[in-house]
């Protein structure tokens, strides 16, 4: 095993499980909407959701600030709920639904399997960053709620990046180690459940990499992870 010192980890579905945080959130967004929750109706919001981000990143919508106006965020933020409400309401709306969904996120959190013993673990002997795409104003808390915030020396979301890059891309990994003020690449691995965005970013960075397979997925040709785990403790004998 490498002689690393930094290690990246992805948020949500590698320490966090955000299919359940997700959940509340939209829950707590019916509510405020007055429409009846349901599993199917929930469903479809969470495919839209991670359809709508592949859109977004892919260019497909016309957004009316740049990248630096600090509207820019919570404007694409926002929009999803425009779009996925078939425009019932206003943009001024959506923004308070967003406001509204994402304190939601920040009031529960549900920790993958063996998270606080596997970092408390690792970090005695490494570095730990968290590199996430998700929102910024979002990770302290869930880390908080899952009581390991002091695990991490840094947090860096594609939001910070200057141009709001997001994970599999290049930039986003030079951003960060610029960042965190460190630049031996060798030296570094991306633990992260996703091969999209963690196993591609790292083969796109030249960083290596450790896929969290935990629902032992068969791995396709095209993806070359370093390191593969079924389950968060396993590290503890991998690092």
């Amino acid at each position: 095993m490498k002689d690393y010192k930094i290690i990246l980890f992805d948020l949500d579905d590698t320490l966090v499980d955000d299919f359940e945080n997700i959940k509340y959130g939209f829950k707590k967004m019916e509510e405020y909407l007055n429409n009846e929750y349901t599993e199917e109706r929930f469903k479809k919001w969470y495919l839209f959701d991670k359809d709508f981000w592949t859109d977004f990143y892919n260019g497909k919508f016309e957004i009316p600030y740049d990248k630096d106006d600090k509207r820019f965020v919570s404007y694409v933020q926002s929009l999803r709920y425009k779009i996925f409400y078939q425009n019932e309401f206003d943009m001024e709306k959506s923004l308070k639904i967003n406001k509204l969904y994402l304190n939601s996120l920040k009031e529960v959190a549900f920790p993958i399997d063996g998270a606080y013993e596997t970092l408390e673990y690792l970090a005695k002997k490494y570095t730990l960053v968290i590199a996430t795409n998700g929102p910024s104003e979002a990770v302290e808390s869930k880390l908080s709620k899952i009581n390991c915030l002091q695990f991490f020396k840094h947090i860096f979301s594609s939001d910070m990046t200057k141009n709001k890059v997001p994970k599999p891309s290049a930039i986003f990994f030079d951003e960060l180690l610029e960042y965190i003020n460190y630049n031996d690449r060798k030296k570094v691995l991306i633990i992260g459940d996703s091969l999209k965005s963690e196993v591609q970013g790292g083969m796109n960075s030249n960083i290596d990499t450790c896929w969290f397979n935990k629902n032992n997925e068969e791995l396709p040709k095209e993806y070359k992870p370093t390191m593969t785990i079924t389950s968060l403790k396993e590290l503890i004998k991998e690092l």
